[in-house]
C-alpha cells in the first residue's frame, strides 16, 4: 500500500502537469478510491497501469467482474455503495485515455440508453424504452417496457401507457427525497445536463432503473457532462445522472425493497446534489454525507448504523477524515453530532453550509464558462470556516465529540443504537498512593485515545483520584476531558484546563463503593494539514501535529 499512495503521488504531479497552464482555477483530481489490495491495485503499483487504466479496469470490474479477473487475477468485487466513487475515478481520467481505452470508458459512463458494450450497463437492442417523469419536479424515470428483458421491473408488460408498481415507487420515493434535500433543507438540485450528448429527452434529473443486482450495487450516480472530461480540469460543478436497481428484491432480508429503495435514493440523489457543488471533494465528506442523508429521509431504517463499523466509535485512533476502509462510509457519525450540537435537527443547516463553503463553483450558478469565482475550501477547511462564521471554535466541538463518543447514549438522540468507544486500556487502582505512573501515546488529526480506572478492593471509600497531563500545546489541539459514572447516577463530565504548555490536572471522586470508573478521554482536535501527499484524509494531507506526544498519569490520593 506505501507503494501505491508513493505512486499515487508522482502520477497526480503529473496530472496537474498536464492541465493547462492558462486554467487558473484548475484542480487536481480525486484520489482514487481506496479498495482493499488486489490484483488490480498490485498492476498499478508494479507500473503495469497507469492510474487512467486502472480506473478503467475497476469501473470495468463493476460491471464484468469475471472478465477483468480472467486478465488480472483476483479482482475485489466492489461493495454495493462504492460505484459511484469509482466511476467518478473514470470520468475524471477519461481525458487521459485514448484509442480503444477512451471508447471503453465512454461506453461504461454512458447512460443505459446510450451503449450496447456487453461489458457495462446498457439497455438490450430490443429494449421498450419508457419514462415517468414527476409533474412539478425536474426528475424522469427511465426503463425497459419489454418484459422478457433483464432490466425490465416487475409489471412490465410491453405496453408504454401503463406503468409497473415500481416505477411508480422509484419515482414517489426520488420525489419525496427532493422534497427533503432541496425543498426542505435547500439544497442546490442537481444541474441541467441539457449540455449532454442525450440528456434523456430534457436538461431534467435522470433516474434509469436495471438489474443491479447481479452486479451487487444498489445503485449509483455518474456524469456524462462534457465539462467533466474538460483538459484544463476547470469544471468543479457538473450535472448527474443516476442508475438504480429495478426492483431492490435482490438483496437480502435486512430490509424490505421498499427501505432499499428509500435508503439507496436518499443517498444517491445526495451525490448528485454534490457535483453540483464540486465533484471532487473529499470522500469523507462525499460519503459521510450522504450516510447521513439516509438517516435524515429515512430514520427508522438504520441501514446506516452497521457502517458504525468502520469509525471514530470503534476505532477512536482513526482519525473522522479518513476517506478509506469503510470510513469515509462510518464518518456520517460527524455530521449527526454536528447537527444535534448545534441544535439543527432535523435541517442540518450546517452541512449544507459546509457544501457552500467546498464548493468549487459559486452557489447557485457563475454562468457560462470554466468555474473562475470558487470558494473551493477543501473538507476540513470549509467545516472550521462554518464554525467559525458562527462564533465556534472547531476544537471544542471535537473535544465534545470525542468524550460524547464514549458515551453516545447520553448525547444522541438514537444513540442507544450506537457501538460505544472504547478504553485502549483499564487500570484497576487499589491503596491510596498506587497509581498508572506515566504512560503516553501518539495521536493523528481528529483521533481520540480512552483510559479507564476503576476503583479495586483495597480503594478507600473516600479516596480521590488524581489525573495529570502533559499535552501537546493547546495550538496543537489538545483536548482532555474526565468522565466520571458515579453508583447509581449519570455520567459525570470535567474538562482538565491546559496551561500554554499543555500541562494540566484533574481530581475526581474515586471512591469503591462510590464511583465504578473514570475514564480519561484524550483528543488531538488539530485541523491543521499539508495537503498532497497521496493520502486518503482531507486534501490528500497529513495532519500537521500527527504523531505527537500525549502523556498522562493517575494517581490515588
Amino acid at each position: 500500500m506505501k507503494m501505491f499512495l508513493a505512486l499515487f503521488a508522482t502520477v497526480l504531479c503529473a496530472l496537474v502537469a498536464v492541465a493547462s497552464a492558462s486554467a487558473a482555477t484548475a484542480k487536481r483530481p480525486p484520489a482514487l478510491t481506496p479498495v482493499a489490495h488486489d490484483a488490480l491495485t498490485r498492476a498499478l503499483e508494479r507500473g503495469r497501469l497507469t492510474e487512467a487504466r486502472y480506473s478503467l479496469e475497476r469501473a470495468r470490474s463493476l460491471f464484468a467482474l469475471d472478465r477483468v479477473r480472467r486478465q488480472y487475477g483476483q479482482v475485489r468485487a466492489a461493495s454495493p455503495r462504492e460505484a459511484t466513487a469509482i466511476l467518478r475515478d473514470l470520468a475524471a481520467r477519461l481525458r487521459l485515455l485514448s484509442g480503444k481505452d477512451r471508447a471503453d470508458a465512454s461506453a461504461i459512463l454512458a447512460r443505459p440508453t446510450d451503449s450496447a458494450d456487453p461489458y457495462e450497463q446498457h439497455y438490450r437492442a430490443n429494449a421498450i424504452l419508457a419514462e415517468a417523469c414527476d409533474a412539478t419536479r425536474p426528475l424522469c424515470v427511465h426503463w425497459d417496457e419489454r418484459a422478457t428483458n433483464r432490466d425490465s421491473p416487475p409489471g412490465a408488460d410491453g405496453n408504454i401507457s401503463t406503468i409497473p408498481a415500481d416505477v411508480t415507487a422509484t419515482l414517489t420515493t426520488f420525489a419525496q427525497v427532493w422534497d427533503l434535500e432541496v425543498a426542505t433543507y435547500g439544497f442546490q438540485a442537481p444541474l441541467s445536463d441539457a449540455t449532454s450528448s442525450n440528456d434523456g429527452g430534457d436538461g431534467r434529473t435522470d433516474i434509469y432503473m436495471v438489474d443491479l443486482g447481479r452486479a451487487s450495487l444498489f445503485g449509483y450516480c455518474t456524469s456524462d457532462d462534457p465539462n467533466a472530461f474538460d483538459l484544463s480540469y476547470s469544471y468543479f460543478d457538473i450535472s448527474a445522472y443516476c442508475v438504480v436497481d429495478e426492483d431492490f428484491a435482490d438483496f437480502g432480508m435486512s430490509q424490505t425493497p421498499q427501505e432499499f429503495r428509500d435508503v439507496t435514493a436518499a443517498h444517491e440523489f445526495f451525490h448528485a446534489i454534490q457535483f453540483s457543488y464540486d465533484w471532487f471533494e473529499d470522500l469523507w465528506l462525499m460519503e459521510g454525507t450522504a450516510m447521513f442523508m439516509e438517516g435524515q429521509f429515512r430514520p427508522a431504517v438504520e441501514d446506516r448504523i452497521r457502517y458504525l463499523a468502520n469509525s471514530v466509535l470503534t476505532s477512536p485512533s482513526t482519525p473522522v477524515d479518513r476517506g478509506a476502509d469503510g470510513f469515509e462510509y462510518g464518518a456520517w457519525i460527524w455530521w449527526r453530532y454536528l447537527t444535534e450540537e448545534l441544535g439543527e435537527l432535523p435541517d442540518p443547516v450546517a452541512v449544507r453550509q459546509v457544501w457552500e463553503s467546498a464548493a468549487g463553483a459559486s452557489v447557485d450558478t457563475d454562468g457560462p464558462g470554466p468555474d473562475t469565482n470558487a470558494n473551493d475550501l477543501y473538507s476540513l477547511q470549509s467545516v472550521v470556516s462554518v464554525l467559525s462564521n458562527r462564533g465556534l471554535v472547531f476544537k471544542t466541538l471535537v473535544g465534545k465529540f470525542a468524550w460524547v463518543n464514549r458515551i453516545p447514549f447520553t448525547f444522541y438522540t438514537e444513540g442507544s443504537s450506537y457501538p460505544r468507544a472504547l478504553p485502549s486500556r483499564t487500570y484497576t487502582l487499589g491503596a491510596r498512593g498506587s497509581g498508572t505512573g506515566w504512560r503516553s501515546v501518539r495521536l493523528r488529526h481528529l483521533a481520540s485515545n480512552y483510559t479507564a480506572f476503576k476503583p479495586g478492593v483495597n480503594a478507600s471509600r473516600t479516596a480521590d483520584l488524581r489525573i495529570s497531563v502533559d499535552l501537546p500545546r493547546p495550538q496543537y489541539g489538545s483536548k482532555a476531558f474526565v468522565l466520571v459514572r458515579p453508583v447509581g447516577q449519570p455520567w459525570h463530565t470535567h474538562e482538565i484546563a491546559l496551561d500554554a504548555f499543555g500541562n494540566g490536572a484533574r481530581r475526581v471522586a474515586f471512591g469503591r463503593g462510590a464511583v465504578r470508573e473514570v475514564d480519561l478521554v484524550l483528543t488531538n482536535a488539530s485541523a491543521r494539514m499539508r495537503c498532497g501527499r497521496g493520502t486518503y484524509y482531507s486534501c490528500a494531507g497529513v495532519g500537521a501535529d500527527d504523531q505527537r506526544t500525549y502523556s498522562f498519569r493517575a494517581t490515588v490520593r
